[in-house]
């Protein structure tokens, strides 16, 4: 088990590394940041189209599958459910903008309506190609350049990622705690319940 006060300010900050990188691997795009496929697009194609428009051939709709790009780009009728670089042209833009309850998509009884954030973030995909990318477990790993913040709260090269992302999120690190509070923290996050004052004595000597 692990030793709940040898390295409480480590564990702290590690527990802060991980929230925010689960913040950046949220599908969120960053302004200043192209579209992501698999972290923007997939999760949203995933849960409002691919119940009709997916894999599964015996519940797939019309034929058309929004995992595929050949078949989403292909033409029906003089028409494409996506047209790259032109979301006027994409008729998935269209349907899903429908005002029109029969014709709209997601179908509303399937309760699975997209959020305007999800509509912009399709729009501005469509608008900068509709570039697809393989699954994450198909893509070899590269070692990103570690950022330089020029920071002296950065301590390790995980910090610098993480300063990097609060920065573009508008968000700043609060000062640093004391070590009663982090002691506090870790052994709440680890036993629930508060450190012992044996315990808060033992780690401040």
């Amino acid at each position: 088990m692990m030793d709940n006060t040898s390295h409480p300010a480590s564990a702290v900050r590690f527990a802060l590394g991980l929230l925010i990188t689960s913040l950046s691997t949220t599908p969120f795009a960053h302004a200043d940041e192209p579209i992501s496929f698999n972290r923007d697009i997939r999760p949203i194609l995933t849960n409002h189209c691919y119940q009709c428009h997916g894999p599964d051939q015996e519940h797939r709709e019309a034929d058309l599958r929004f995992d595929e790009p050949l078949s989403a780009f292909a033409q029906r009728d003089g028409s494409a459910a996506i047209v790259p670089m032109d979301p006027s042209k994409s008729v998935l833009m269209h349907r899903i903008l429908e005002k029109d309850d029969s014709l709209r998509m997601p179908p509303p009884d399937l309760k699975k309506d997209l959020n305007q954030t999800q509509i912009d973030l399709l729009e501005r995909w469509i608008s900068e190609g509709a570039n697809y990318e393989d699954h994450w477990a198909f893509i070899t790993p590269n070692r990103p350049a570690i950022p330089n913040n020029d920071s002296t709260w950065t301590q390790n090269p995980i910090d610098e990622f993480v300063l990097s992302k609060m920065r573009k999120l508008g968000l700043s690190p609060n000062s640093a705690a004391g070590k009663e509070i982090l002691l506090r923290r870790i052994t709440l996050d680890l036993t629930g319940m508060p450190p012992t004052i044996a315990e808060i004595d033992s780690f401040l000597s």
